[in-house]
């Protein structure tokens, strides 16, 4: 399933047995199998049933990075009662689904594929009428993979500012904040174009806390006024100038007149990053690690998270332990070197892992893209620095021109796993173990 870089030492190779064994346990197929079974015509989701026999058609429908897998799992389990469904997700993540349209488009930046495949949801949308059922599949990256935009707003405006927020260490709530005021589809509004069928949304989360508002940016989450209200009159600040105008005076709206007539539409999360922190602890158990397991999420910037975690790692005896922690950092673009959040955090680790014998750092996303590369992560260990200088790479200057991917490269410590069937945000084992 995955290439990853040579292990060069025992504590990567345990490193990377536990994170091939994650994969396989968030993998979207296998959560849905686990939240939804099947008896004649109910459907039960996490206890909770659907009388089939009570619609004419029931219908598959999704988006985001691991929807198709899901889409898959579910299909297997509704069998003759599907009647068909589309899909959307990142460009070489589909496969065929019998009787399901599958489309694929541009993450994370979307393009002009983004928004065909947003009029072709409204288009399925709108054809449904009160005897259907649309079972929706959604995770992350359906923010960039679906959408159709306000009069106002051109996809240059979208994409310029899509790539400002990126650059500028924004976090996915405050991306999607901005997304959902731009769009058709986003902060709940697809809810009115699937009326009056009933809906009910499998979420496969990227977002710590699990925030539906933030998932895909909400497409049918309708939160009530009072939340909208605490969030809408409380706008995030961005920096002056960092927007186009037609962006800033949307941004700038707080009506909240528009949520008023939304259905309600019921939500069942299937798996987040807790599913991963605990495949991890179980997997460094298996292999004889003593798992420390960390409940603080990994927010911020990239490269001070990593400084923090090596810190925390110093100041320990590490001896045969395995650290683990989960979460989504940021980074702020500085140069025009090419990498992700995760392989930042790797080569920002490099230093200080060099000075700590027989261990090695990880970093890795569970969906295998790590930023605008064919990487899903990086790991480093005690000779990562020796290897990076002989082909002339140095640290401080990998990080001022956020060229990670790079460095990673040259001492053998990309991670790539190509479409892993999963997005529940990304994962940083610090493993000790005596070759």
């Amino acid at each position: 399933m995955a290439s990853f870089g040579t292990p060069h030492n025992r504590a990567s190779e345990l490193a990377l047995e536990i994170y091939a064994n994650v994969l396989e346990e968030v993998r979207a197929d296998r959560l849905v199998q686990r939240a939804v079974e099947r008896a004649g015509d109910y459907l039960f989701v996490h206890g909770n049933h659907i009388d089939l026999s009570s619609f004419d058609r029931v219908w598959i429908a999704g988006a985001g990075k691991a929807s198709v897998t899901m889409a898959h799992a579910l299909g297997d389990i509704l069998g003759p009662k599907l009647a068909g469904g589309l899909v959307i997700t990142k460009s070489g993540y589909g496969f065929p689904l019998p009787g399901i349209e599958v489309i694929e488009s541009s993450h994370p930046i979307p393009d002009e594929t983004s928004l065909l495949a947003g009029e072709r949801m409204i288009q399925f949308g709108e054809s449904l009428t009160e005897k259907d059922l649309v079972i929706f599949t959604l995770s992350g990256g359906a923010s960039a993979l679906m959408e159709s935009l306000v009069p106002s707003v051109s996809l240059e405006d979208l994409r310029a500012t899509t790539q400002a927020l990126m650059a500028n260490s924004s976090s996915i709530s405050q991306l999607n904040y901005v997304r959902s005021k731009l769009s058709r589809i986003k902060g709940g509004k697809l809810s009115q174009v699937f009326f009056p069928a009933t809906v009910i949304v499998l979420v496969l989360s990227d977002v710590i806390g699990n925030d539906l508002r933030i998932v895909g940016s909400g497409p049918f989450f309708t939160p009530s006024r009072t939340v909208l209200r605490s969030r809408f009159t409380s706008p995030i600040v961005f920096p002056q100038g960092l927007f186009s105008k037609p962006v800033s005076d949307l941004r700038e709206n707080q009506s909240l007149n528009l949520w008023s007539a939304f259905p309600d539409v019921q939500h069942y999360v299937v798996g987040s990053i807790s599913v991963a922190i605990h495949a991890a602890t179980d997997a460094a158990r298996a292999v004889g690690l003593g798992p420390l397991p960390y409940a603080d999420p990994m927010l911020g910037e990239a490269r001070t998270m990593a400084g923090k975690i090596c810190r925390h790692a110093s100041q320990r005896n590490l001896y045969h332990q395995c650290m683990i922690f989960g979460g989504e950092t940021t980074v702020t673009l500085h140069g025009n070197g090419i990498g992700g959040r995760s392989q930042e955090m790797a080569v920002a680790a490099a230093s200080a892992i060099s000075k700590l014998p027989n261990t090695c750092f990880l970093a890795a996303g569970t969906d295998g893209s790590d930023g605008p590369t064919d990487a899903a992560g990086g790991i480093v260990d005690p000779d990562s620095m020796n290897r990076a200088r002989s082909a002339g790479f140095r640290v401080p200057k990998t990080l001022k021109e956020n060229d990670s991917y790079h460095f990673l490269e040259a001492c053998d410590g990309l991670i790539k796993t190509g479409p892993t069937g999963s997005n529940v945000n990304d994962l940083v084992l610090v493993v000790q173990a005596e070759n």
